[in-house]
């Protein structure tokens, strides 16, 4: 699609949810009385910034089924949220949208370049949380060798490798990196694997751990988002093998890039919070969601994939994960790039009236680190030197951040 058909699609789509909202959801009837709206009042996707905002915090109040669209017995399953910070909120779909998860996850693995001949291990859950499942969605579709080993276990996901030829991997981004911890504490030579590329999400990684996760097992890596009130692992979108930002399919989302303070509509190319409206899904569609991840709109050029979907900067965290100390505002990601550049990606940052970072190292120059933190970022942590091993290790998702 051109950018043009884009826009008039986009246009079209949001028309017609908005009057499916107003007309099966008496909470978003009421959202849209006290702006003094009715569907009728948006003509276009510019128009956007007329409506109100979705709130997270909205469907913890609406729980269970507060926002729902479609009866009950249209309901073919549900997820949940992460819980990534606060309660859990439950996500219903429909058979419809358990179709949409299902298209979205096969475009992103052709993005990848998987094929029905790869051999796909899926370390995420089965559960309440999305990630196994969409995984898993996609590539039955297309016809692959699925691996469903869940997360954990890390052993024995090395010998799956092995023993069943995995040359796609997909996990948390931080996973990998135990797995080559584990391999060397138990001689176990990455050489032998057959994998080609790994598909990584669930939190915030910078590019030094996208080199050493490449490096480490000679492969090619792609960032996949997984916002579960989008409909799960890979629905908004996913990076190309040019790396150049996540491509949103925007013929199912609006995207768009708001002052977290404010609210206000940003310009392409600044930093703030994605809000997204969902085009195409039934059972709970969202209208100008506000995510709590921090991007910026990169390009709405035609990318040298050949996709004119527009591109934003990679999740460089969420609204909650952002720290402010003495005046600096800064995320975790920010201080990972920081620290690879020291051979370092064990670390930990314990927030109080100070700011401590623990790292794993045998690199002893620490007031190098501080240098570097302090001209890149802005402040000095207190650094604490930690023997190998010394921080717990993850099975998913590694908090990088604890608050006393």
């Amino acid at each position: 699609m051109n950018r043009e058909t884009i826009k008039e699609l986009q246009s079209r789509r949001l028309k017609k949810i908005l009057e499916y909202v107003y007309e099966n959801n008496s909470l978003y009837r009421k959202k849209f009385r006290l702006r003094g709206l009715k569907p009728t009042s948006i003509k276009s996707s510019e128009d956007l910034s007329k409506l109100f905002f979705t709130t997270k915090k909205e469907l913890r109040d609406a729980y269970p089924f507060g926002f729902l669209c479609v009866p009950k017995e249209k309901i073919v399953r549900i997820q949940m949220s992460g819980g990534t910070t606060g309660s859990p909120v439950i996500i219903p779909y429909s058979q419809e949208d358990v179709e949409q998860w299902k298209e979205m996850m096969v475009r992103d693995f052709k993005l990848a370049g998987v094929t029905r001949k790869d051999v796909i291990q899926i370390a995420p859950a089965f559960g309440l949380w999305n990630g196994g499942f969409g995984f898993h969605f996609g590539a039955e579709a297309i016809g692959c060798f699925i691996i469903p080993i869940g997360p954990g276990n890390t052993r024995n996901q090395l010998r799956f490798m092995k023993d069943f030829g995995t040359s796609v991997f997909c996990s948390t981004a931080s996973y990998p990196l135990r797995l080559a911890e584990v391999a060397e504490e138990i001689g176990f030579d990455l050489r032998e694997l057959k994998l080609k590329k790994m598909i990584l999400g669930a939190e915030p990684w910078s590019e030094a751990m996208r080199k050493k996760i490449e490096n480490t097992f000679n492969v090619k890596t792609f960032d996949i988002p997984g916002l579960t009130e989008m409909g799960g692992v890979g629905c908004t979108g996913m990076e190309c093998a040019f790396h150049e930002g996540i491509h949103i399919w925007e013929d199912q989302y609006i995207v768009e890039v708001v002052d977290p303070d404010t609210g206000e509509i940003l310009e392409e190319g600044k930093e703030g919070e994605l809000v997204y409206t969902t085009l195409t899904r039934y059972a709970m569609p969202l209208i100008r969601y506000r995510s709590g991840e921090i991007s910026s709109i990169l390009s709405k050029e035609r990318c040298k994939c050949g996709l004119s979907f527009m591109r934003i900067a990679r999740i460089k965290g969420r609204t909650d994960d952002m720290i402010i100390y003495k005046g600096v505002k800064f995320y975790p990601s920010e201080v990972e790039e920081i620290l690879a550049k020291y051979n370092i990606s064990q670390y930990q940052l314990v927030i109080s009236k100070e700011i401590k970072l623990l790292i794993e190292s045998s690199y002893n120059d620490i007031s190098k680190i501080n240098e570097d933190i302090k001209e890149f970022i802005g402040f000095m942590p207190q650094i604490e030197l930690l023997p190998p091993r010394t921080l717990k290790r993850y099975d998913g998702k590694t908090p990088r951040i604890v608050r006393k």
